[in-house]
């Protein structure tokens, strides 16, 4: 059926492109209707991630850390932020750094004079997604990454920023 409904296209990378779009799309309504509404959040979600995991947007790495934190003890390193973060949050932060390349340095932002009000804004926000990071985090951060450092910021608003994530994505 859905051969026949999808957009035809005589180049067979085109349409494989079409039918895997248009399946995708059916899959996940045909899905949506049997969820209940606080479900389909979370499996927006996970669609989303498994696409972009499969378009190497997202590394495993990155998927491992956001799923079940960091493997790494950090308990030895001291807490350069400490005013404002416990040092849970301060390990998950040096957790990101040996996750993945874009998150190097963002420890020393974090405890950084000229940053540190803006990461005190993200963590003491009730909607801190919609908060701007440090330029250069925002501008080398992808939007699952930027779900990363919330879910290790801000645990309790995770939900908010995953539909922020699933907007974007």
């Amino acid at each position: 059926m859905r051969l026949e409904k999808s957009e035809p296209s005589d180049e067979v990378e085109q349409r494989l492109i079409i039918l895997i779009d248009d399946i995708t799309k059916q899959f996940y309504l045909s899905i949506c209707r049997g969820l209940f509404e606080r479900d389909k959040l979370l499996y927006s979600f996970l669609n989303t991630a498994q696409i972009l995991q499969r378009a190497n947007k997202i590394s495993l790495d990155e998927w491992n850390f956001f799923l079940r934190g960091s493997i790494k003890d950090y308990r030895e390193v001291d807490n350069k932020a400490q005013d404002y973060l416990a040092d849970e949050l301060w390990y998950g932060i040096l957790g990101l750094q040996d996750c993945h390349d874009g998150f190097s340095g963002i420890a020393d932002s974090i405890s950084d004079v000229g940053d540190k009000p803006i990461w005190k804004e993200i963590v003491n926000s009730e909607t801190p997604w919609a908060v701007d990071m440090p330029a250069v985090f925002e501008a080398k951060l992808t939007p699952f990454q930027k779900t990363m450092v919330l879910n290790v910021l801000k645990r309790t608003k995770l939900m908010g920023a995953i539909k922020e994530f699933v907007k974007i994505e």
